[in-house]
């Protein structure tokens, strides 16, 4: 288990909890009046389960597979909320856990034809709290493409801030075929049992085909990340690259 080298100030963790407090009350606030709102508005969901659960590249399941569900809702307004569950399991953590990530936003389209949005997460986990983390993310649309980039103040329970960008790609190949390819660096804040600190950078990989089978999507994927043990406050992934199979059925 990952603990800090040293501990923050108080000042640190008094803007830390606050981030933490704030983020997770604005979701909160925001899904349950986007559970109320107008009718003409659209719910969505999905089933899967997957050959390993890889988290911007990582493993969260050790290598084993992962059962996950997930539940959105998009307003007329632009507004939209959700709610993802997935079994995890850490290294040298106790047994079986859950990671509940509820995220809220706001999407807008240009006159060029390009998207916009900003939105908020909470990730949570059900036995290992020291874990829990919040975000904050701006994204684009444009045609195949999509993109986003986030902040957080303490990743995966550290005391220092780190910032994710993606870069993500479909393209069909035809009508219920289609090439996926993911991109993705991590820029975080590691300290030293000195009082020192450094910044440390990963990336992570995805290249796929999906495949849409009335409503059930296959997908095969090579997942590949560049080093899973100098970012991430965990080591589980004896097998840092790797295929991952899933299978996910959409309401």
């Amino acid at each position: 288990m990952f603990a800090p080298a040293h501990a923050p100030s108080r000042s640190i963790r008094g803007r830390n909890r606050s981030f933490d407090f704030a983020a997770f009350r604005g979701v909160v606030a925001i899904v349950l009046a986007l559970a109320c709102a107008d009718a003409r508005g659209q719910w969505s969901g999905s089933v899967s389960v997957v050959s390993d659960y890889r988290y911007r590249g990582i493993s969260l399941t050790d290598n084993d597979p992962a059962v996950q569900g997930a539940i959105n809702y998009d307003d007329p307004s632009g507004f939209y909320a959700g709610a993802f569950l997935s079994n995890v399991r850490f290294a040298f953590a106790s047994g079986q856990e859950l990671q509940a990530l509820s995220f809220a936003g706001y999407v807008w389209q240009l006159p060029s034809g390009v998207s916009g949005e900003v939105g908020v997460d909470y990730s949570l986990f059900t036995r290992t709290h020291g874990y829990d983390y919040p975000e904050v993310y701006t994204g684009f649309t444009s045609g195949n493409f999509s993109g986003r980039l986030y902040y957080t103040p303490r990743y995966f329970g550290r005391f220092g801030d780190a910032i994710y960008g993606e870069l993500n790609f479909a393209q069909p190949l035809g009508d219920h075929v289609r090439i996926v390819v993911h991109g993705g660096a991590l820029r975080s804040k590691s300290y030293d049992p000195y009082g020192g600190s450094s910044n440390q950078s990963t990336f992570d990989g995805r290249l796929g085909i999906g495949f849409d089978i009335d409503a059930f999507n296959l997908e095969l994927s090579w997942v590949g990340v560049s080093n899973a043990e100098s970012a991430y406050p965990f080591a589980g992934s004896s097998h840092r690259n790797g295929v991952v199979f899933s299978v996910s059925r959409s309401f």
